[in-house]
């Protein structure tokens, strides 16, 4: 990948370089504890300095997200927050609630439907084992000709090798998984935040490298209790507003 061709975008090198490491790191590509890849690694991965490389690296030390340990290497930080330890604002609702408003009348474009090895942030909620096959489907959302939403769905292979292109364009994930793959969804887990773009969304996206996104992490299970799908969304936030419906329970 050559982050060169983003220039344009007066964004500094080194800049995007700690964004990309930034964002897989908070997106759990890379865990606490884990050996990032060298400075030379990253040269030839993101076309780029050793100078580019050593000053993105430093800029993540001195944020607290990488440690370096002499004569080892540099690693992800041990004391990252983790799901397990994010206070977390329990929304009670119905499962339904999860497919957002205006969805139909948005225009899908499917990336890709493609067999991948689990990675292990992915593993750790699907309960496969790392290095498992996957399916892994990347779609845009668009509309009025304007990217929305990005989304990467992971699946455990015998769900996944189901699903087709077509029914993709037509029809929310959810709906796929229950109506025509007659699963018994029973539930999910959302979480939000706030991330910066990376190369992969900000192109997918037609925005700028770095610039805020809203994150969702939705975990759909089926009976009894078993995580079946893991859906990583990205969406503009010049062009959604995540709304919650309260009620007030009586006394």
């Amino acid at each position: 990948m050559n982050i060169q061709s983003s220039r344009k975008n007066n964004v500094p090198l080194y800049f995007q370089l700690e964004q990309i490491i930034r964002s897989k790191i908070l997106m759990g590509e890379l865990l606490p504890g884990e050996q990032i890849p060298t400075e030379k690694e990253l040269c030839e991965t993101y076309q780029v300095s050793s100078i580019t490389a050593r000053q993105a690296i430093l800029n993540l030390v001195n944020e607290g997200l990488l440690i370096r340990k002499q004569g080892k290497g540099t690693f992800v930080a041990e004391r990252l927050m983790n799901i397990k330890n994010i206070r977390t604002l329990h929304l009670r609702g119905d499962i339904n609630d999860i497919i957002p408003e205006g969805l139909r009348s948005q225009k899908v474009e499917v990336l890709g439907i493609v067999k991948m090895k689990t990675p292990k942030r992915v593993a750790e909620v699907l309960g496969e084992e790392v290095g498992e096959e996957i399916i892994h489907v990347k779609r845009v959302r668009s509309d009025g000709g304007v990217p929305v939403s990005y989304i990467k769905n992971y699946l455990p292979l015998e769900i996944g090798e189901k699903i087709k292109q077509d029914d993709l364009c037509l029809y929310p994930m959810l709906e796929i998984l229950r109506n025509q793959l007659k699963i018994p969804l029973t539930g999910g887990m959302q979480y939000i935040e706030a991330i910066v773009a990376d190369y992969d969304i900000a192109s997918a996206l037609s925005t700028s490298i770095s610039s805020p996104i809203l994150y969702l992490e939705t975990i759909i299970f089926a009976r009894p209790r078993r995580p079946i799908e893991l859906v990583q969304t990205f969406y503009r936030p010049d062009q959604f507003r995540y709304s919650v419906k309260l009620g007030l329970k009586r006394k």
